[in-house]
């Protein structure tokens, strides 16, 4: 198997203000995702996806990010986790609109606590321990009973004297996300009224690739086209793989998927035809449908691929986006979440140091006649797909990768 190949960081935080909840309903045992349960659940989460998506994207997501603008990362499951809990523990209005914005509204809320728990719960699984780590805390102020304790796990409630030691509680923050996500993203910065429970999620994926890219085929100073007008170097993965590939004339996009260890999770990447504009193109025709039809053009083909080592960063406008889905209530006074802080970081590297044979040259695929060609030299749309949890993962937009420079072999 495959080095670390590609890796994620998403920190979340939940600032919240105290609300009266009603008692929780036992949920009903999960059902697995082949069920028509879990396949309606398994829409929903993949609408809520591309509604969020296109969500942020509108609300400017990545504008000033350092690395250039136009940059997006987020988490789908990772949002979901957080607000999820809340369906029950909320006013009507709040329940009802989260309901919406997850896309659950025609599903009960016994039916949306079993799946949504049966997708956390399955990254347990072994196969996840190696490679995902899920780490949550929920900080509440020294007595000062708060309902949000009945509403996440117990094993993740610290309390605190947010009121006394606010500085201290910030220190101790920022030390357990340094040590969550080895360091791979720097700590939020927290704004928050005193007293306010404070809640964090940690996200860490690192995945070896079911086929790797080699690094001494990688060509230094391979090309990356922000615009046709606007280009710079960046160091290009090379690799000729046996991997689908699938195209939509309508929509102009490729898609390129990647899979990691073992097929249960994949890199899905979207790559318009055009520099200029094709992403903003195509992103005004993202629907599931259209999604669901360019993916099911997907055929295992021989593919030279030219893929940048990579990472893109930023903190997306988690709570802009929310409200302009509908989810206001949730941010209205007396407000049960004050703000959302979503920060995330990606990776992509290559998986080995040298192939079986080393005598690749750099930059040099060494295709054939009849291979495709898959040159990620412009800006895309990349997800990572979980196929046991039928959900993504992560998903982003990359407009202005940052080159990740390794050092000399």
């Amino acid at each position: 198997m495959s080095h670390c190949c590609v890796s994620f960081v998403m920190v979340m935080v939940l600032l919240c203000a105290r609300q009266p909840h009603p008692c929780r309903a036992a949920p009903t045992p999960p059902l697995p995702a082949s069920s028509p349960r879990g396949q309606q659940f398994s829409q929903a989460h993949f609408q809520f996806t591309l509604d969020l998506y296109l969500a942020l994207v509108r609300a400017g997501a990545g504008e000033g990010d350092k690395g250039g603008g136009g940059n997006l990362i987020f988490s789908p499951v990772g949002v979901a986790s957080v607000l999820s809990p809340l369906l029950t523990g909320s006013s009507e209005s709040v329940s009802r609109e989260i309901r919406q914005v997850l896309r659950y509204s025609n599903m009960s809320v016994e039916d949306v606590e079993a799946e949504h728990e049966a997708m956390m719960a399955h990254f347990s699984d072994s196969y996840y321990l190696q490679y995902l780590r899920l780490a949550s805390s929920l900080y509440l102020q020294t007595s000062s009973p708060s309902p949000l304790a009945d509403l996440y796990p117990p094993s993740t409630i610290h309390e605190v004297d947010l009121e006394g030691n606010m500085t201290g509680v910030v220190q101790g923050i920022h030390q357990w996300v340094e040590e969550v996500s080895g360091g791979k993203v720097a700590p939020p910065t927290l704004a928050m009224p005193p007293a306010a429970p404070l809640a964090l999620l940690v996200m860490f994926f690192s995945g070896g690739w079911l086929h790797g890219f080699h690094r001494n085929r990688t060509f230094d100073q391979g090309l990356f086209y922000i615009t046709s007008q606007h280009r710079f170097e960046i160091p290009m993965m090379v690799g000729r793989l046996e991997v689908p590939l699938g195209y939509s004339a309508e929509l102009e996009v490729r898609v390129l998927e990647l899979p990691l260890s073992d097929r249960r999770t994949s890199l899905f990447i979207l790559l318009p035809d055009r520099p200029d504009n094709g992403l903003d193109n195509f992103e005004q025709n993202i629907t599931a449908e259209n999604i669901k039809n360019l993916l099911s053009t997907l055929k295992d083909e021989r593919v030279n691929i030219r893929l940048p080592r990579f990472r893109v960063e930023g903190t997306p406008p988690l709570r802009e986006a929310l409200t302009s889905l509908g989810l206001t209530s949730l941010f209205t006074p007396p407000p049960i979440v004050t703000d959302f802080i979503h920060s995330a970081a990606c990776e992509v590297v290559e998986g080995e140091a040298s192939p079986p044979d080393s005598s690749g040259t750099p930059g040099v695929a060494g295709g054939t006649f009849g291979d495709k060609y898959f040159e990620v030299d412009h800006p895309f749309i990349f997800f990572v797909w979980d196929y046991l949890g039928s959900s993504i993962v992560v998903m982003g937009r990359v407009v202005s990768p940052l080159p990740i420079i390794l050092p000399a072999q």
